[in-house]
């Protein structure tokens, strides 16, 4: 069912044209989208959007791939020298359920599911912190599906090469936090039909 909006962005506000607009805003608690800002609100709500699949997509590819081949991931995290025996098996085959899960959940924007990623980010720039510091040279972070790399990596600068693109990851999931406490930009259907 399409709804058409005529939008008057010097007024602030939508014109409603046509009834049906009022019965879908109301019983679902819809929120109009559009922002006080003018005409590029619009392009500026999806931006949310396409951050939050993106980090979805990262996470449930990795834990996949991790599922893919349970004991190579397990061997990986033995070489991080943090957990002792037989947790590493165990992390292995948990950690990439967790993954999976909360990605899927973000996809959907479930409660919580943004908390589990970014503490799951968090994390990962711990034990990828550690293992610089402590010198260690793991050629696979582990990050992804384990297996073969590149020639020249099993120096460690696969840790620090990680270690930055976790941190971007973890820009994108503030910078979902912020959008989400930036919400007041957006008028809700009442608002709206308040300055008509």
């Amino acid at each position: 069912m399409l709804l058409i909006l005529s939008i008057h962005y010097n007024q602030a506000y939508f014109d409603f044209r046509f009834p049906l607009l009022r019965y879908a805003c109301y019983p679902t608690g819809m929120t109009a989208i559009h922002r006080k800002n003018g005409p590029w609100g619009n392009v500026k709500s999806l931006l949310p959007l396409v951050v939050r699949l993106a980090l979805a997509a990262v996470y449930i590819y990795a834990g996949v791939g991790k599922l893919m081949d349970i004991e190579a991931f397990a061997r990986v995290v033995e070489e991080y020298r943090i957990l002792p025996q037989p947790l590493p098996a165990l992390v292995a085959l948990v950690l990439p359920l967790v993954e999976v899960v909360a990605g899927a959940a973000l996809v959907f924007n479930v409660r919580g599911s943004l908390t589990a990623i970014t503490g799951m980010t968090v994390l990962f720039m711990g034990v990828l912190a550690y293992a610089i510091a402590a010198g260690l040279t793991i050629g696979d972070c582990g990050c992804f599906e384990p297996g073969e790399l590149p020639e020249g990596v099993e120096d460690g600068s696969m840790l620090k090469t990680a270690f930055w693109r976790d941190a971007g990851l973890l820009l994108g999931c503030l910078y979902l936090y912020w959008s989400g406490r930036s919400d007041s930009n957006v008028m809700s259907c009442q608002e709206i039909e308040e300055t008509v």
